[in-house]
Order: structure tokens, then sequence, then C-alpha cells
């Protein structure tokens, strides 16, 4: 019986000496981890603001069969937030107590084991892309100690768990960013009209390279002179040599009345005719399946694209509207008879 009492006895000072160092570590901690996303400040900010995103590349989502969530009315801005439920993880919720658009977001974040805490984030423009910095700080009770003295330390655990909802969420906006569709639009009427142009020829392989210096320029042109402007930039297409890989293009920007450029730039007339009509949203990148699959839907509507004809793509919104690729739409039109 004495051996049992001293036992007893030993056992009692090892749990008050393991009290005691538990309430002697530190209470309050920070973890901090930064990644580069390659994506505008205002493309990841977006997902990051809305919490109905959260549940595509959160952490707390993966790999957990008890994990349930609730989303109330309001998922983005001051304000907005979503609550969990989980016997893994237990029970929680997270709501945006501050933001700064593109800039920067607070959290507070509430939990049935970890206690209250805090998360920020910032969203830092870099020539890359976006450098996101997420953080999150708070402070641990006696029971939350001790699990993390057990489990590693909390800048080890919570680091953890940080950068596997960066990979995640890196992962999720290049996903997101290249989503595309391209939609069977039909037999459409365009009414034409003056455009001021600029017109080159080139290989096929330096298209691109002379679209990106010519469309600003006759833009910028434009909007210089005061021309009133009747449409949207579009890119005509004169000459498409497939044996010698050689093409003849137009930038041009569609004028509400007759003017008179000077320089290289130039005026012209397109007549009003029926057109097959084919809608691209989505990347740039995207546009050569989508003049295939513009052609197929000529065939499919049994309409006779014109062998001579002047087809033409018209960007309705573009870089100056979202910087999501997914957001951009590009109208392709076939001449048709």
């Amino acid at each position: 019986m004495k051996t049992f009492f001293r036992i007893l006895g030993v056992l009692a000072v090892l749990i008050i000496a393991f009290s005691i160092f538990v309430a002697s570590r530190p209470g309050n901690y920070e973890v901090k981890r930064t990644q580069l996303l390659k994506a505008h400040p205002s493309v990841v900010f977006n997902i990051v603001n809305e919490y109905k995103t959260w549940k595509d590349w959160g952490p707390r989502f993966e790999g957990d069969g008890t994990f349930t969530s609730h989303f109330p009315k309001q998922t983005s801005g001051i304000g907005g937030g979503y609550s969990w439920k989980s016997k893994e993880e237990g029970n929680g919720s997270i709501k945006t107590t501050d933001l700064v658009k593109n800039k920067s977001l607070n959290q507070q974040i509430i939990t049935d084991r970890r206690g209250n805490n805090e998360a920020f984030w910032q969203f830092e423009h870099v020539a890359a892309g976006t450098q996101v910095t997420w953080i999150k700080k708070g402070k641990l009770d006696f029971s939350s100690k001790a699990f993390f003295l057990l489990a590693g330390n909390s800048e080890k655990v919570f680091g953890e768990i940080i950068k596997k909802g960066l990979d995640r969420l890196d992962a999720y906006v290049q996903s997101e960013m290249n989503k595309y569709r391209i939609a069977n639009s039909g037999v459409v009427e365009y009414g034409g009209g003056y455009y001021i142009h600029l017109t080159t020829e080139c290989a096929f392989d330096e298209k691109d390279a002379k679209l990106d210096k010519m469309l600003p320029e006759v833009l910028i042109y434009a909007m210089q002179k005061s021309y009133p402007r009747a449409g949207d930039i579009f890119t005509l297409y004169h000459k498409y040599d497939e044996k010698n890989k050689r093409v003849e293009f137009s930038s041009c920007i569609p004028v509400k009345e007759r003017v008179n450029p000077d320089g290289d730039i130039a005026l012209a007339f397109m007549e009003s005719g029926r057109y097959h009509k084919t809608t691209l949203q989505g990347a740039y990148k995207y546009l050569n399946e989508a003049w295939e699959k513009a052609f197929e839907f000529a065939k499919a509507d049994a309409v006779i694209v014109l062998e001579n004809g002047k087809p033409f793509e018209v960007y309705t919104k573009g870089h100056t509207d979202s910087e999501n690729p997914a957001d951009w739409v590009t109208e392709i039109y076939l001449p048709i008879e």
C-alpha cells in the first residue's frame, strides 16, 4: 500500500511539474508565411474575400470527412464570413473585420478548441504577380499550450496549415483564370461603318507581338484626337496564307463619323453584312481553338463562309475591364453568303 501511495505521489508531482511547465510556455503566437502567385492582386483578393470559394481551397476542407460548413447571406466584404462543424477540427467561425480592396484583409476566428484568433492577409503587386502574405496570431489557453507541446510548437503546426492553404489557393487561382467557354452565337447582322486602323503583314508567329503593339497605338491615337468611338476595338484579317505562314491584318477602332487621320493611321469603311458569330469567354490563348470552333459552328449551321471575305475579332471585354482572363470576351465574325 505504501508503494501505491508513493507512486501516486510521484505521478502527482509529475502532473504538477508538467502543468507548471505548460503554464510557463509563451501564451501569444504569431505565424506568417508568404508565397508568390502568378495573378493580379485583384484576382487573388476577390477569391480570398469570398468565403464560398474557401470550400475549394481552404486548408480546413481537405481530408476531413466530418467537416460541414454553413454560409450566411453575406459571405464577402466587412462582416462577411462562414461557420463550420467538425468532429476532427472542432467547431468555429470566421468573419472579415476590415479590408483594403486588393491590398489587405483582416479576419476574426473563433473556435471551441483553439480559442479566439486573428488572421491577416496582405496582397502586394509585384512584376511576376502577387506576393501573398498570410499571418495568423492569437493567445493560447492552457489546453492549447499542452496540445502544441505534444504535437509540435505553434509555429510548426500553424505554419504547415498556412502553407497548405497557400498552395491550394495558388492551384485554385490558376484553375479559375484558365476557365474558358466557346459558344455558337449564330447568324447576325453587323452594321459596319467608319474605322481607323493600322495595317501590317507578318509571319504567323509574329502576329501576337504585333497586335500587342498596334492595338494600344491606335487606341491612344483615337484618344489624343478625341475621335468619338462607335464600338469596341477589333482586328480585321485581310489575308491568311497557310502555305507561307503569313498574315495581313489591321488593328482597328470604329468611329462615329468620317475623320482625317494622319501618319500611319488610316481611315476605312466597312459595309454592313451577314456574319456567323462565335463568342469566346476566356484568355486570348484560347483564340486559336475558338477560330477552329467558329468554322465548325458555321458548317454545323449550314452557312457558307465567303472565301474572299474578311473575318474579324472584336474585344468586347479585356484587360481594362478585368484582370482575370476568365472574364475576357472576344467575338469572332465570319462573313457569310
